[in-house]
């Protein structure tokens, strides 16, 4: 009389074999997804451009412009510098790959460049400044600019903000007693300073020169 088989080992070697093809094909979604998400990003376009515009109302310089762009992780800078004398200047930095237009990109937006927005002429500075920033990145972008005059006065004196308080059972509002608040902001004196400062110390010589060119003197 044979003994009854002992179906036990069987059934725990199926479920082990089972348990590791759950295992596997888990592993495996999970990877997969991983790595469609990075070559998505891999494959996503990334741009970033940032520039500075000078305008003076008189002396020799006429139009000084900053730009700064990294597409793809491939920085390029540019400065250009126009006298009224009709001399045009430009310094250009070959296509490199760097971080120095996305490290710089970090500062401007510490500095507020996505956040600062037009100011009315003020002070006595006959120098005008156009500032923009645009950026692309994993298919999304933004953009802006804004305009002002005069950093010093910004960053010391500001202007006056007035708040009008309205009072619902008195339909016209007191003027003799609004509040202000004095608008102080230095960042747009911080974002000049950026733009300036920019670049590889041959990068600014060449600026330096260019300037010399313009004014008519010799370095």
């Amino acid at each position: 009389m044979s003994r009854p088989r002992n179906f036990v080992p069987l059934f725990v070697t199926l479920a082990a074999f089972a348990a590791v093809g759950f295992g596997w094909l888990l592993f495996a979604k999970t990877e997969a997804g991983r790595y469609d998400a990075a070559r998505r990003v891999a494959a996503s376009f990334s741009d970033i451009r940032l520039g500075m515009v000078v305008n003076y109302d008189s002396g020799p310089v006429l139009r000084e412009s900053y730009r700064m762009e990294d597409r793809n992780g491939i920085s390029t800078s540019e400065y250009h510098i126009a006298g009224r004398n009709g001399l045009n200047v430009d310094v250009k930095s070959a296509p490199r790959e760097t971080y120095d237009v996305s490290f710089f990109f970090e500062k401007a937006v510490s500095d507020g460049i996505w956040e600062l927005r037009n100011r009315p002429p003020r002070g006595t500075s006959g120098v005008h400044y156009t500032i923009d920033v645009y950026q692309l990145n994993d298919g999304k972008h933004g953009s802006h600019a804004f305009t002002f005059n005069d950093p010093h006065y910004w960053a010391t004196t500001g202007g006056h903000q007035f708040v009008i308080h309205l009072d619902r059972n008195k339909p016209v509002p007191d003027l003799l007693r609004m509040s202000s608040t004095t608008v102080v902001e230095p960042r747009y004196g911080l974002l000049i300073d950026d733009f300036t400062s920019y670049g590889s110390p041959a990068f600014r010589n060449d600026v330096a020169a260019a300037k010399l060119r313009v004014l008519g003197r010799r370095g």
